[in-house]
């Protein structure tokens, strides 16, 4: 019967996002195309909150459609009982929070920068993924996979220098909203990316780790919860009148179509396998598997976008590269003990 197929479809899916491999391939080619796909599709000036809620319900419906199609009855009642308010807001509510304001950010930068500039320089959240996962995980990272880290930050640094040639006065203030509401919103996601991956990779792992599937569950109701706790405080704060960032649903869907399903069913997408993958692999590798994505951004925009490659693009990319080889290549050594002698 039709319920059998569905069932036997969701289980096909769960075993192939065991498949790390696969979810990596994923994820790179979501990455790469998300910001060509959001400049095409979404209505110019769509407010960040209203796309990532739209993200998030399409990622509960998903994670839901999985979870319940995917599982035997036992397995959810097991589920079930197993979930507890206080462990959910401790593992999901903390990380959610950091991702609302980390997305809104995003959006707010992606609108401002061509597709390899913002996918250049979201990459370099692989360098405080590894500090914080060091930190707070122990994980260590070896000299050369440090010196991988190091060249990833010369990348972000090439990215986020602004030229020194002569502008007229509408170039200029171009530029600074390049730089200001473009590269700083990006690069603040960044710092705060390896908290969230360290946090979200603690409470996925592990013999007590969360269902993957039931975590982006998880995950997205608290994020919808904290950005519209955020929209009713700015809605407050302007006397509740009707502005651009805090206008209500009438305001924020105008000029949206059937064509941006697309877009926000990719993010949704992402945001499952970055889950999938912090669960399988972990962050520093997943932050460094993307350079595939960040490839495909390159050739996507030089065949798609008006905005020409640079010379700093192309340098950017090639230290992107190398550190993703460096870093893959060079994995530190295990410690070993010293056995005590007598």
């Amino acid at each position: 019967s039709w319920k059998i197929r569905m069932a036997e479809s969701g289980s096909l899916l769960r075993s192939m996002a065991q498949g790390h491999f696969v979810c990596l391939v994923l994820l790179a080619a979501q990455f790469g195309l998300q910001p060509l796909l959001a400049k095409r599709l979404l209505p110019k000036g769509a407010f960040a909150s209203v796309i990532l809620l739209s993200s998030n319900a399409m990622k509960i419906l998903i994670s839901a459609a999985v979870l319940l199609l995917g599982s035997n009855r036992e397995q959810l009642k097991e589920l079930a009982r197993s979930w507890t308010f206080r462990d959910s807001t401790l593992k999901a509510g903390l990380p959610s929070a950091l991702f609302a304001g980390q997305g809104w950010l995003i959006q707010v930068g992606q609108t401002h920068l061509d597709s390899l500039t913002f996918n250049l320089l979201n990459q370099t959240k692989t360098l405080s993924a590894a500090l914080i996962c060091y930190l707070m995980l122990g994980r260590r990272q070896s000299l050369m996979q440090c010196f991988a880290l190091f060249l990833l930050f010369l990348s972000a640094l090439l990215l986020a220098k602004k030229k020194a040639t002569p502008v007229t006065p509408m170039e200029d203030l171009a530029r600074d909203d390049h730089f200001w509401l473009g590269v700083v919103p990006v690069l603040c996601a960044v710092l705060s990316s390896g908290l969230t991956a360290a946090l979200t990779q603690r409470a996925l792992k592990g013999s007590e780790g969360r269902n993957s599937w039931l975590y982006s569950m998880e995950i997205s109701i608290w994020g919808s919860f904290f950005l519209i706790c955020g929209q009713l405080i700015q809605h407050a704060a302007l006397e509740g009148t009707l502005s651009r960032e805090g206008g209500w649903l009438a305001t924020n869907f105008q000029g949206w179509s059937a064509q941006c399903i697309l877009p926000i069913s990719t993010q949704a997408c992402g945001g499952i396998l970055v889950g999938l993958v912090t669960k399988y692999s972990d962050a520093v590798k997943k932050g460094f598997a993307l350079v595939a994505g960040i490839v495909l951004t390159t050739v996507s925009q030089a065949m798609l976008e008006d905005t020409p490659l640079t010379s700093r693009h192309l340098l950017a990319a090639v230290l992107v590269a190398v550190s993703t080889v460096l870093h893959s290549t060079f994995p530190p050594q295990p410690q070993l003990q010293k056995s005590k002698t007598i």
